[in-house]
């Protein structure tokens, strides 16, 4: 994206220059002048980039032609409009394609309500609520739409710490303690290449749990398998739901400065002369 806090600034500076020739110099001025038509014929064409590097040519190399560098900005301004336009409705676009993917995705959800927390989502085909009860492992959605997982060991306390699968281990984490057993709650930057491999993972898959005083380990059947990936590609359609949320948002916001700053530029046939 643009710099259209700095465009904003330029355009604001120039308005107030009450001066609309280049020095004097007929040879300059018509140079400047072509730079300035070249770079409105690229936004007819909706050749954005190439007008906005005219533009930076007219205002760095042509800095005394301050009538030709102020309808420079002004159509600066409005190339810029366009793209944060044309990006607003890609952003649009994505966020319906987003929002119908969610629709499919949040029924196969359902929501676990745990006091003096925010709960989480869990696949609801291989949900029993007895995961952390044997040994295994379940991945989960918080309420800010991040994957994690977490691991439990029955019966035994092997100084759980990660998790591996044919070679890919997630980062360290730390476990406690419940009535003999061990709980380990991993987020989604520890096991993001963990998940990612047994998304490609054939059933069964055999994954360890591996601790500072021993080891234990799970076989995932095929089911197990689709909760893991379905439930990574629900937490990711989320945080991608969230963030073109916060973009839709900004474009909205660039859009209404510089459609405000180019309501407010001095119309050229008010500039002193």
């Amino acid at each position: 994206m643009f710099n259209v806090h700095k465009t904003l600034i330029a355009a604001s500076a120039l308005a107030i220059v009450a001066a609309a020739s280049c020095s004097d110099n007929k040879s300059r001025t018509e140079q400047a002048t072509r730079l300035l038509e070249s770079a409105r014929t690229l936004v007819a064409d909706r050749n954005y980039d190439s007008a906005l590097s005219v533009l930076d040519t007219l205002d760095i190399s042509y800095r005394d032609c301050l009538d030709q560098r102020r309808q420079g900005t002004s159509l600066r301004l409005t190339a810029l409009a366009a793209v944060c336009r044309d990006s607003l409705a890609s952003a649009e676009q994505q966020t319906m394609a987003i929002n119908a993917e969610l629709d499919q995705l949040r029924p196969q959800f359902r929501k676990i309500d745990v006091p003096g927390t925010d709960g989480y989502f869990v696949y609801s085909k291989t949900y029993t609520g007895s995961e952390t009860n044997t040994t295994g492992i379940q991945c989960r959605v918080d309420d800010q739409g991040y994957l994690f997982v977490v691991a439990s060991v029955a019966g035994k306390a092997i100084g759980l710490n990660s998790l591996s699968y044919n070679g890919v281990s997630t980062q360290r984490g730390n476990s406690v303690k419940v009535e003999g057993s061990e709980i380990m709650s991993l987020t989604q930057e520890q096991t993001a290449e963990f998940v990612d491999a047994l998304k490609q993972a054939s059933a069964p898959a055999t994954v360890t749990l591996d601790g500072s005083r021993g080891k234990a380990s799970v076989k995932l059947n095929a089911a197990q398998l689709q909760s893991v990936a379905v439930t990574a590609r629900y937490a990711s359609a989320l945080q991608r739901s969230r963030s073109l949320a916060i973009s839709l948002e900004k474009l909205e916001r660039q859009i209404a400065k510089l459609n405000d700053n180019l309501a407010n530029q001095i119309p050229a046939d008010s500039v002193a002369q």
